[in-house]
C-alpha cells in the first residue's frame, strides 16, 4: 500500500489512486483512438468520448455508492458526496454508458462499432484503477489462509486516525490489537486479482477487433466477461461498504452483475445473427 504520493499539507495530497486512474485514462484513450482509426474513425471521437464518460461515470459511481450507504449519507450528506473516496464501478458504467449513448446518438454514430472499441479500452483504463485501489488500501479482499495472502500496513493519518483499510477495519471489529500488530492479517488481494482479469479480457477484446466479427459482440463479449469476474471476486472481498444483502449473501455488485451477464448473452445471441460490416 502506497496511498498518498505526494503530500502538500496535512488535509491536501496526491494520491497515488488518483495518478493510477489518470494513467488508466490515458491508456484506454490511446487504445480507442488506435482501434477506431483501423475501423475508419476519427480518432478525436474516442477522447471525446473519455471525457463525457469520465464525468459522468464519476456522477454515477458516487450515486450508487451513496444508495448503498444511504443511512450514513442521511447522517452527514455533506462529506460523502465531496468525499475523495467511495465509488462503485459499476454505477459509473451505467452513467458513462448513458452519456456516451447520447453522444453517439447526437454524432449519428453506430453505437455497435463504438462500444466495439471502447469495451478493450475501458477493461484496460479499470485494470489500471483497481492497481489504484490496491496501493489505496480500498475495494479489499476478506480474510485468507491461502499462500496469497498479503498483509495491509498500519497507516496513521495527520489527525491520528487510521488510514481506511483492512487494517483499520480489523483493529475496529476487535480481530488485531493495534499496539501488538503493524499489519492486517492476511487479506485476499482481490484488487489485483481484478486487474490482471481485466488486463486479460482487454488482450482478449482487442484479439477480437483483429478479426471480422458481426457489430456489438465485441460488447456483448466484455459484458459476459466483467461480470462473471466480478460476480465470482465478490466472494473474496472484505469491505462491507460495497452494500450486502440477505445477511451478506450477495452484493450490490453482484446483482448487478446478474443483470450485466444477461445483458451480454442476449447481445451476443442478437448480433452474432447480424450481417459483417
Amino acid at each position: 500500500m502506497h496511498p498518498v504520493l505526494i503530500r502538500i499539507s496535512d488535509t491536501f495530497f496526491i494520491g497515488t489512486y488518483g495518478l493510477l486512474i489518470a494513467v488508466g485514462l490515458l491508456c484506454g484513450a490511446l487504445l480507442a483512438s488506435w482501434l477506431g482509426k483501423r475501423r475508419g474513425l476519427n480518432p478525436d471521437i474516442f477522447f471525446d468520448l473519455v471525457f463525457i464518460a469520465v464525468a459522468a461515470g464519476f456522477i454515477g459511481a458516487r450515486v450508487l455508492y451513496i444508495i448503498t450507504e444511504f443511512p450514513d449519507f442521511l447522517r452527514n450528506p455533506g462529506e460523502m458526496i465531496f468525499s475523495r473516496t467511495g465509488f462503485v464501478f459499476l454505477g459509473g458504467f451505467i452513467g458513462a454508458a448513458g452519456a456516451c449513448l447520447f453522444y453517439l446518438k447526437r454524432k449519428k454514430l453506430d453505437p455497435w462499432l463504438v462500444g466495439d472499441i471502447l469495451m478493450p479500452a475501458l477493461a484496460l483504463a479499470h485494470g489500471f484503477g483497481r492497481i489504484g485501489c490496491h496501493l489505496a488500501g480500498c475495494c479489499y479482499g476478506g480474510q485468507c489462509e491461502a499462500p496469497l495472502g498479503i498483509r495491509v500496513p498500519r497507516i496513521v493519518m495527520p489527525d491520528g486516525a487510521f488510514w481506511p483499510n483492512a487494517y483499520a477495519d480489523q483493529v475496529s471489529a476487535g480481530l488485531i490489537t493495534d499496539t501488538l500488530h503493524g499489519h492486517s492479517l492476511p487479506i485476499w488481494p482481490v484488487q489485483l486479482m481484478e486487474a490482471t482479469g481485466l488486463f486479460i479480457l482487454s488482450a482478449a477484446l482487442v484479439w477480437m477487433m483483429m478479426k471480422t466479427r458481426p457489430r456489438g459482440v465485441v460488447l456483448g463479449a466484455y459484458l459476459v466477461g466483467y461480470s462473471v469476474l466480478r460476480f465470482t471476486l465478490e466472494y473474496l472481498r472484505g469491505d462491507a461498504e460495497r452494500g450486502l444483502f440477505l445477511n451478506g449473501a450477495i452484493s450490490t455488485s453482484q446483482i448487478l452483475s446478474l443483470f450485466m451477464f444477461a445483458a451480454g448473452v442476449v447481445i451476443l445471441i442478437r448480433r452474432s445473427k447480424a450481417p459483417v460490416t
